[in-house]
């Protein structure tokens, strides 16, 4: 009688197993990557969407669209604070005390609350850890407000507005300014290139690195409170040197996304549209003005 043989995997066939496991890893890897940034693009989508809409309601209400800021001091709100009662965030929106600093405590609620909608799933997750500007000086209140990835159009300039003398010394303003600017007041009616050729919102570009002093570094990037008026990098972008073309762009006034050479742009009609970075530089302008006379083939982008 033969002694009876144990079965088993020699030294070889168990390696040669774990090497084709990770060539099959290897391949899914990527495709399951892409398929998460499928879904969080499209939730990027979906947050344009809902604040348009929001803008819309809000234009209904008001008879104009909001102001990308209502000032440029400590005490008041930007555009996207105004989105809040129309995005089921009427406590957060109710909670804002007009007598107090945005920075102050009485404020916390209206201030450092991060709303799911202003976030893109692709650059990071709500979090209350901005700090809040200190009229250009380094922030006194740091880590602790809400945050957004989303700028208004505020035209070719994101600082127009800011001045009595930007509206003294510019005779044609349709060609210049988008629909939310610093104290603007724009009625659907005043934006005769069309609702389908002019953005509302549009991601917005964050430099990866700053050169900056200690308590500056959000400032310098553009990211603020972003419920907050006084920094107007924080909350609106404007067109005038194109889209970032990547995360060290260090322009903080452009649109820009987390989204490879794509950036989303949500259109005062409704629509959501996802624009090239290379998009010609006359183009986009046009997308951003409201009243420049030039008609953009949409089918095009």
């Amino acid at each position: 009688m033969r002694p009876a043989q144990k079965s088993g995997f020699t030294l070889v066939e168990l390696l040669v197993v774990i090497a084709i496991i990770g060539v099959l890893v290897g391949l899914l890897l990527p495709a399951i990557q892409a398929a998460r940034e499928s879904a969080r693009r499209s939730q990027c989508v979906n947050n344009l969407k809902q604040i348009v809409l929001s803008e819309q309601l809000y234009h209904d209400a008001h008879e104009r669209y909001t102001m990308g800021r209502e000032t440029h001091w400590q005490e008041g709100v930007s555009w996207a604070f105004h989105m809040l009662p129309f995005i089921e965030q009427g406590n957060v929106y109710d909670s804002f005390v007009k007598e107090a600093p945005v920075f102050d405590d009485r404020n916390a609620q209206a201030m450092r609350t991060p709303v799911e909608t202003f976030y893109c799933p692709t650059r990071r997750e709500p979090a209350a850890d901005r700090d809040f500007d200190n009229n250009d000086s380094p922030s006194e209140v740091q880590d602790v407000a809400a945050g957004g990835d989303y700028a208004a159009n505020a035209g070719l300039d994101y600082h127009w507005g800011t001045t009595q003398n930007d509206w003294d010394t510019t005779p044609d303003i349709g060609a210049v300014v988008g629909p939310m600017f610093t104290f603007s007041k724009i009625k659907a009616r005043q934006v005769i290139d069309g609702l389908s050729q002019t953005f509302a919102i549009g991601e917005r570009h964050i430099p990866a690195e700053v050169d900056s002093e200690p308590g500056l570094e959000d400032h310098d990037k553009g990211d603020t409170a972003f419920f907050a008026a006084d920094n107007p990098a924080a909350v609106l972008a404007g067109t005038e040197n194109g889209l970032a073309t990547g995360q060290y762009d260090v322009d903080r006034a452009k649109f820009g996304s987390e989204h490879g050479e794509l950036v989303h742009f949500a259109f005062l009609d409704g629509h959501v549209a996802a624009i090239s970075t290379a998009i010609d530089m006359l183009i986009l302008k046009n997308l951003s003005t409201i009243a420049d006379g030039q008609v953009v083939d949409m089918s095009e982008l």
